[in-house]
């Protein structure tokens, strides 16, 4: 019996014309490409802005349109409005402003925006969409992403031996996975779209001879480099635990088959990741420092899923959707955590053909090392038992922020892997008995599957989230509709297992009929397959005209306060001691615009929803019993009741919510009249981003969350202090102030940026020293006779890393050249 071979030689069994090779991958990227554009089509009828626009809209009372909105269409993507699409309009604007885009200076006082990952500026997707006007860009990331996981995963099947239309079928059904598909719109999907290129340069590199080994180990190194670009750390750790556990049964299957591992393949492809990690340096160098002090790591993540989950692989609305509908406003989804923790499906196509590998090919190292980490994410993601061992010594390890139910995108890719593969053995092996008695078996345990996921589909009332209630005709009707497509493909499988021994008798007589039925049926199946996951993930998008529609509310806000930071004050619920929901600071009340969605207005809030606000940020909130029970959001919302709390962190406005008062000291700027309520805009005197405080403190940096006490003038401005000014403030870019002051003895400046790693002030030319002050802020001692102050921000590990990517780039440069000259120098000869 035959088995498909680790070579590096054409795909095809017999010999064809380079032109013929080329012209089948040139027709299964069209058809990628085409299944891509088809699954993101509803953006043509709906609106080119990717995101659930009507979902944030309604999380303000200034963004709430004068007609009631429609049914929201996805409620639980949020994060896509609230975040993605927000840092995609910063970084645009920014980059077609010719900024690179540093620092966020809209949120709050201040944040990274390069160094918090999940803005992603440096990706490539984001690379391609700045090319794009502002209104598609983020539309077009979403494509590229999935185009670069498709092809990706097409490139690994046709380099391990699959022909294109196997590697078709692999790189559809990693595309449009579930786990894949419905993380699209987050920054989670950024680095894991990188998978198949990251094993498919990997297996490029070592097989590499010498004389082609540039190209391979730039591929590799740009493909993880643009992985970490990609941003949301949590990924590099479940992917290289994957990774690892595929390549390293693999070579382990390879040395019990009594194989030579090529060492120096391996080397080879150290080096290659060691490139890509020093072109990744500008982002992960400095970036692990803002990590460490972020409030993302009291983040707490999920023990897994429970494994009943695994149904999921087969049906892809077993527990519901997160679809709102006018009976179910709250949607139908009743599963564990919410839909897009627990989305897996592949198809039943992919999964019989996945088997049928694994049957055929089980020898074949490739296929264990797939099958390895096939397991091994499955062990990861399900709980095996109400103790989740596995999860529980995860945990114990350190890695207890990181939500391991997200290596479902690494389970899905080696599945679909493993069914091109499966295809591939199809192609070539289909008249073979022993494979159609196989391939028949695997179809037989499938409809055994999809037999008891009907048994068990009639169901009682069940809670959707403790807001609704399905009864049991709803439940059992959203669970059988479920099981609609997984019925066709299976039936589809019979017809194709009862075909194949058919067509192989016919083909004994004239085997050109019998070879061209079954490719025809072979290629209906990744049609079907396509279609089926089209189907099954194209509704769960939403789209709109425009991410953030500016209602008459916003208008007039932004005409008031300009550039200039603003606060609200409304109703949030106290903390307690015995309180489990986001309360003070961390809860939102819908005053303002939802923290994160003011960068699509352009507006500067005293807001955050950031995963690297830093913890010392909330510690140092000087409102006692305000975060009792925060611990685990990364939502800084405060309410702003007085003005020595808005000058503390330099608030030049507020908006107060009636029936709250207006706080003493601050003044009645306008009335915005909305149709839910009447909204007041005040202004705050004597508060600026920069001020001379008449007390000096100097008290040393630390990077502690202890509050240290600046001294700050209860009164007016201190420009109007005899004889010491801040005469003009200038901010050239994201990441740059300029103070043009005048001082006639030493003062402390109260500089209301975040403190963070990589701020640096100089004083007419000489380095000024920072200090952290109050609230996380920053302070700084202005000799007397100071006329110019300069703060930037520019990380010294940046630039460090930065050396580090010139670096990786001129030593693979230098390689190249190297490589080639003896070639061109033998040929002149």
């Amino acid at each position: 019996m035959s088995n498909l071979r680790d070579t590096n030689k054409s795909a095809y069994a017999n010999r064809r014309s380079f032109f013929e090779v080329n012209l089948g991958d040139i027709a299964s990227i069209a058809f990628l490409v085409v299944v891509a554009l088809a699954y993101l089509s509803p953006a043509l009828k709906d609106g080119l802005a990717f995101g659930p626009a009507t979902l944030g809209r309604q999380l303000s009372v200034l963004t709430t349109p004068h007609q009631p909105l429609a049914q929201i269409h996805n409620v639980i993507n949020g994060d896509i409005v609230t975040q993605g699409a927000a840092w995609n309009t910063l970084n645009w604007t920014l980059v077609h402003h010719g900024q690179f885009p540093l620092w966020n200076d809209q949120s709050a006082t201040g944040l990274p925006q390069f160094l918090n990952f999940e803005s992603a500026p440096l990706a490539l997707p984001s690379l391609i969409s700045y090319l794009f006007p502002l209104r598609i860009s983020y539309l077009v990331t979403v494509l590229i992403k999935l185009l670069i996981a498709g092809t990706g995963t097409y490139a690994v099947v046709r380099l391990i031996g699959g022909r294109p239309l196997a590697g078709t079928l692999a790189g559809t059904t990693a595309m449009l996975s579930g786990s894949f598909a419905g993380w699209l719109g987050w920054s989670i999907s950024g680095p894991l779209a990188w998978t198949g290129w990251i094993v498919a340069a990997a297996i490029l590199v070592y097989r590499a001879t010498p004389g082609n080994r540039g190209w391979r180990y730039a591929l590799l190194a740009f493909a993880s480099a643009f992985c970490i670009y990609g941003g949301f750390p949590e990924d590099y750790v479940l992917m290289a635990g994957a990774l690892l556990l595929l390549v390293g049964v693999a070579g382990l299957a390879i040395r019990l088959n009594q194989r030579q591992i090529d060492w120096q393949g391996v080397g080879r492809i150290g080096v290659g990741f060691t490139a890509g990690l020093a072109l990744a340096a500008p982002l992960w160098l400095p970036g692990i420092t803002i990590l460490r002090g972020s409030a993302r790591t009291t983040e707490t993540a999920s023990t897994g899923l429970p494994l009943h989950a695994v149904t999921l692989l087969v049906a892809q609305g077993y527990y519901g959707l997160p679809l709102g509908t006018p009976q179910f406003p709250h949607s139908t989804y009743f599963g564990p955590l919410d839909y897009f923790e627990t989305a897996a499906y592949v198809g039943v196509i992919a999964l019989v053909l996945a088997g049928t590998c694994i049957a055929l090919a089980w020898r074949r190292p490739v296929v264990i090392g797939l099958l390895a980490c096939t397991v091994g994410s499955a062990l990861v993601t399900y709980d095996l038992t109400s103790g989740a061992p596995v999860q529980h010594l995860i945990y114990a390890i350190g890695l207890g922020t990181v939500a391991l139910q997200r290596v479902l995108t690494e389970l899905d890719f080696a599945i679909a892997v493993l069914a091109g593969l499966g295809f591939e053995l199809l192609l070539r092996r289909w008249r073979e008995p022993y494979v159609q008695r196989i391939f028949a078996s695997v179809v037989g345990l499938i409809v055994l599957v999809v037999a008891l996921l009907w048994a068990h589909s009639t169901l009682g009332n069940v809670s959707i989230n403790g807001m609704a209630t399905l009864t049991s005709a709803q439940a059992t009707a959203v669970r059988r509709r479920s099981l609609y497509w997984p019925s066709v493909e299976t039936v589809v499988l019979v017809l194709v297992a009862l075909a194949m021994p058919l067509l192989a008798r016919q083909s004994t007589r004239r085997r050109s009929l019998g070879e061209h039925r079954i490719r025809t049926i072979y290629g209906g199946l990744v049609g079907i397959q396509a279609i089926l996951l089209i189907v099954a993930g194209v509704g769960i998008n939403s789209y709109a005209p425009t991410s953030y529609p500016k209602t008459s509310a916003v208008l007039t806000l932004k005409r008031i306060v300009g550039t200039s930071l603003f606060g609200f004050d409304g109703a949030s619920t106290p903390c307690t001691q015995t309180g489990t929901q986001p309360c003070g600071l961390r809860q939102w009340d819908g005053v303002g615009i939802y923290p994160e969605m003011n960068l699509g207005y352009g507006l500067t809030e005293f807001a955050m929803h950031d995963p690297v606000i830093p913890r010392a940020y909330f510690a140092d909130y000087p409102v006692k019993n305000d975060d009792r029970n925060g611990h685990g959001t990364n939502i800084f919302a405060p309410v702003v009741n007085s003005v020595r709390l808005a000058r503390l962190y330099g608030i030049k406005y507020v908006i107060v919510q009636p029936p709250q008062p207006i706080p003493s000291g601050m003044r009645l700027v306008r009335t915005i009249v909305t149709d839910n309520t009447h909204l007041e805009i005040v202004s705050v005197p004597g508060s600026h981003r920069f001020s001379f405080t008449s007390k000096i403190d100097t008290s040393p940096v630390h990077n502690g969350a202890g509050k240290q006490t600046i001294t700050t003038t209860k009164g007016s401005p201190i420009s109007q202090n005899i004889g010491d000014k801040i005469l003009r403030v200038t901010h050239p870019n994201n990441a740059r102030y300029v103070l043009m002051v005048r001082t006639l003895q030493s003062k402390q400046l109260a500089i209301r940026i975040t403190d963070v790693p990589g701020w640096h002030a100089s004083a007419d030319g000489h380095s000024l020293a920072l200090h952290r002050a109050q609230g996380d802020l920053m302070s700084a001692i202005v000799p007397a006779g100071t006329r110019r102050i300069v703060l930037s921000y520019d990380p010294t590990l940046l630039q460090v890393g930065e050396l580090f990517a010139l670096v990786s780039l001129a030593s693979m440069a230098i390689y190249a050249v190297v490589e080639r000259y003896p070639r061109s120098r033998r040929r002149s000869v």
